[in-house]
């Protein structure tokens, strides 16, 4: 018994140890930050917000068709394969006026992220694509790319793959090996229905205490682990898939064509929520941007950081580098990589600090263990769903005005500078 207590007395203070080294790494990765001055849109703009997908989709085919004013505008459909709902549809609207530059909107490739994206689209749609198209601009709007995550209130698809860990122009991407997910996989994925949100949660936050004790004090394990994509379970998280969703098919048939022509230079703008400092917007890089649409972007948008906008890669303190995600596939489809730049638009919600990273990593182990096992009780569920909806869609008027404030910004200075 002495033995014991002992050595729980050690495992208490090894863990006191490692959460203090956690908390004083997210401190360090905040503390070089200034003060930012968000940019708030006017009271009101927050009903941009949509109330679902239903809501949104129906807006965005009003809008478009209300846009499509020349012959050659195009407002379609995209029907989503589903095994349990038929009335599925990706929406898109191409408008050329032969323009040589082309600005593609992307929203909800994530289906919890979308209503951000959506509430955007409706901003762009109705203020500024008649001045983006009159300067030269052509655009494309593809609204809810994953339209079963929207309408259930998945970040996955219906057959839980993360979208977003799905894409690969050559195939190898499912052959990708994510060994710390699998070592770390029992505490990714806990057996059976949620018991608590309370213990479950303080039972995840253990668990990633314990592995960053256990790795060093280091939470590359964790972070490789649990944010990279992994191809081998199922049922797990943020799982890729072993081939290719249709939404691939989709971005080759419909929009591939309009990237495959010459442009002068192409922008693709994919947008998010939930990673970063709550209101601020993430420019968010691939692995590999061709440097000279980079060196546009930071001319356009570099100095915006104390406004709320800042240009990020994969590797800076509170993000995180992914296999198959969409904006290092779509250079695969342009005429011309070289002139082509697509970015994550990644607007933050519960922040970037330690204590945030394991309340997100927390709500998203839970919100996958409701979705494979339920949970004991159902005000456990609801409390889980409310949770992951205001992670990634927050009710907060003032985040929602400053998500279409600093859209705003950005589309002004598109039209000023692209």
């Amino acid at each position: 018994m002495r033995d014991m207590i002992g050595f729980s007395n050690i495992v208490r203070r090894s863990r006191r140890v490692a959460l203090a080294a956690l908390l004083a790494m997210g401190v360090s990765a905040c503390a070089t930050h200034p003060p930012r001055q968000l940019e708030v849109a006017a009271p009101g703009t927050e009903s941009l917000f949509p109330a679902g997908y239903e809501a949104s989709r129906a807006r965005f085919r009003r809008d478009c068709a209300v846009a499509a004013v020349k012959a050659g505008d195009v407002c379609g459909q995209w029907a989503t394969p589903s095994a349990t709902d038929p009335d599925l549809t990706v929406e898109y609207g191409i408008f050329s006026r032969g323009g040589d530059r082309l600005l593609v909107i992307q929203s909800g490739i994530h289906g919890t992220e979308a209503p951000a994206g959506a509430a955007v689209q409706a901003r762009v749609m109705r203020d500024y694509l008649p001045k983006l198209l009159v300067s030269g601009i052509d655009v494309v709007f593809v609204h809810a790319l994953n339209p079963w995550g929207f309408k259930y209130g998945r970040r996955n698809d219906e057959f839980n793959v993360n979208l977003n860990r799905n894409f690969s122009a050559d195939g190898k991407t499912y052959e990708f090996p994510n060994p710390d997910y699998a070592r770390l996989r029992g505490l990714f994925e806990p057996p059976g229905p949620v018991g608590s949100r309370f213990w479950g949660g303080a039972a995840v936050s253990a668990g990633f205490v314990g592995a960053f004790a256990a790795n060093g004090f280091s939470d590359k394990a964790l972070s490789n682990g649990l944010d990279n994509g992994q191809y081998q379970f199922p049922a797990g998280i943020n799982y890729g898939g072993r081939g290719p969703q249709p939404q691939t098919a989709f971005l080759k048939q419909i929009v591939g064509p309009v990237l495959a022509r010459p442009y002068r230079k192409t922008l693709y703008l994919d947008f998010h929520t939930g990673l970063g400092d709550s209101g601020v917007l993430a420019v968010i890089l691939g692995k590999s941007p061709a440097p000279e649409p980079l060196r546009d972007l930071q001319a356009m948008l570099g100095s915006y950081r104390p406004r709320g906008i800042e240009i990020t890669t994969p590797n800076d303190p509170g993000f995180f580098p992914t296999e198959g995600d969409v904006i290092d596939f779509l250079p695969s489809l342009s005429a011309r990589p070289a002139a082509f730049l697509a970015v994550t638009m990644e607007y933050g919600t519960l922040g970037r600090g330690t204590k945030a990273q394991l309340e997100s990593a927390s709500r998203m182990i839970l919100e996958n263990q409701k979705y494979n096992h339920g949970c004991r009780r159902a005000d456990t569920c609801e409390t889980i769903e409310r949770e992951t909806r205001e992670m990634f869609n927050p009710s907060d008027p003032v985040w929602r005005r400053a998500v279409i404030g600093e859209a705003d910004l950005v589309f002004k200075t598109l039209l000023e500078k692209f």
